[in-house]
């Protein structure tokens, strides 16, 4: 297998070559340069692999930062987008997260992951629910899956139903049975309770 000093040694005119201090450059502005020549760079996909494979924790590698390379440390899979940013390769949940992260609609794949681990949380939620017997809110659940609800979660549902309108039934009794408030006192026009009358001097 070649190795990248056997494929940099090959490939003449290489800007990292010519002049390194750039790639290890404390100046965020230096450093973005060194980015984006990174980007017209034959090698860009086998330098990024290497530096991401070693951990390299400093230099601009392949258009990466050490900031960008940290993240694929794991070993999760990853891919340059359009504009040349080292990415998840999608088809994950993190991947579907990451969409939003760059202001974009996620993807058919990672939507599918997305709706796929929605549905296992769902189901785990249910098996809770049934393991106590039934409930309303593994009807809900039922339903949010999109399939009929068991015998046991419809009937602890109508039962919550039922007590719902009992309660309904003896509020409206209780604020028909109650007595009525007193009437206010009617205001009389003229003067104040306890104002004097001035006499005309």
């Amino acid at each position: 297998m070649t190795t990248l000093p056997e494929l940099t040694a090959r490939t003449p005119g290489l800007p990292c070559r010519i002049d390194p201090d750039p790639f290890f450059s404390d100046n965020a502005l230096e450093r973005a340069a060194a980015v984006r020549q990174c980007r017209t760079c034959p090698l860009q996909l086998e330098c990024a692999a290497y530096a991401i494979e070693a951990r390299e924790a400093h230099g601009v590698w392949g258009g990466t930062t050490s900031a960008d390379r940290r993240s694929f440390w794991d070993g999760r899979p990853w891919r340059f987008d359009e504009q040349g940013r080292l990415r998840q390769v999608c088809g994950s949940v993190s991947a579907y997260h990451a969409h939003f992260t760059y202001r974009e609609q996620p993807c058919e794949e990672c939507t599918a992951a997305w709706d796929e681990q929605l549905l296992a949380e769902r189901r785990r939620r249910l098996d809770e629910e049934h393991a106590k017997g039934g409930s309303a809110a593994g009807y809900h659940l039922h339903r949010r899956i999109g399939e009929p609800a068991c015998e046991a979660c419809l009937a602890s549902m109508r039962a919550q139903s039922a007590a719902v309108r009992r309660r309904a039934r003896r509020g409206r009794a209780r604020s028909h049975d109650a007595p009525a408030a007193p009437a206010a006192p009617e205001s009389v026009s003229g003067a104040p309770a306890g104002a004097q009358s001035l006499r005309a001097a």
